[in-house]
């Protein structure tokens, strides 16, 4: 009977070094997991914090273009090569706010977890707002400038001939079809002046220096020095009396193309919103009526 007692006893006993055994693996096995996953978390943490990091660097990279470009910007009326350069940083800054967008998509996809906010995360959030906002700042400072060059006093040579019969009357409206400046093709337009006359496309030499204006549209009959009465040929040299553009006034220029036509003065409101008063010259080919 003892005997049994102590078989049996010594069967408890193994049972509970066992149990106590396998109690220590799993305790040891719930640390090593505790410690993988605090790993993970950590380097997770970490990568998120470089990709921040990253996101902020070209931020702040983006902002200061941002600052250059407005730093540049000078008071209209533009000069052709000003126009030009415009046009590319308008272009720029349109590539900037697509990479703003990006950086933000990019930024909710790192902060997912809304129950551990992120200080750097809400920093560059902020960061983001600002140059978006900067950006937009500069972009409306640009096409009011094309706006206010577009723009003209009104004032029209005397001996210019105001059209008996236009197709589009003062007063009435037509559709804008050239595309001479940004936000001008598609506008809608109301006729503010009609002339019968010679419109000329010219080459010219601006006062203010740079490359020469290729194929500029348009100067009228009217705005070129000592033109006389007849019409003036292809190839033929002269000097301008027209200030569409800061250097044009006084500058020496050659006939490109010539047409008899009516050319229109015109208010309107461009495609980007700027209002734009009296600006010379459409001519009638360049309208189309609203339907």
């Amino acid at each position: 009977m003892t005997s049994k007692i102590l078989k049996i006893s010594g069967l408890g006993l193994v049972s509970l070094v066992l149990a106590f055994s396998a109690g220590g693996v799993s305790a040891d096995a719930h640390n090593t997991g505790v410690k993988m996953q605090t790993s993970a978390q950590v380097k997770e943490e970490s990568k998120v914090e470089r990709n921040l990091d990253k996101i902020k660097k070209k931020l702040n990279a983006i902002n200061v273009k941002i600052k250059e470009i407005k730093a540049s910007l000078k008071e209209p009326p533009l000069t052709a090569e000003e126009v030009e350069r415009y046009k590319e940083y308008k272009e720029e800054i349109g590539d900037i706010l697509n990479r703003l967008n990006a950086a933000e998509n990019h930024l909710e996809g790192l902060t997912k977890n809304p129950e551990k906010p992120n200080a750097s995360a809400e920093e560059i959030e902020e960061l983001i707002n600002k140059v978006h906002l900067n950006a937009l700042q500069v972009k409306e400072t640009i096409e009011a400038h094309f706006a206010e060059t577009m723009s003209s006093s009104g004032e029209v040579p005397d001996e210019l001939k105001e059209a008996e019969n236009p197709a589009f009357e003062i007063g009435s409206q037509a559709i804008i079809e050239a595309d001479h400046m940004p936000g001008m093709k598609g506008a809608v337009a109301t006729i503010s002046g009609a002339y019968e006359t010679i419109a000329y496309s010219v080459t010219y030499y601006p006062t203010t220096g740079g490359e020469p204006v290729k194929d500029h549209k348009w100067v009228i009959h009217e705005e070129i020095e000592n033109a006389g009465e007849e019409p003036l040929e292809p190839g033929t040299e002269i000097t301008l009396k027209a200030d569409h553009m800061e250097g044009m006034d006084e500058a020496t220029a050659v006939v490109e193309s010539a047409v008899e036509t009516t050319v229109y003065m015109l208010d309107f409101t461009t495609t980007t919103g700027e209002k734009v008063e009296d600006h010379k010259w459409i001519i009638e080919g360049e309208l189309s009526p609203i339907e």
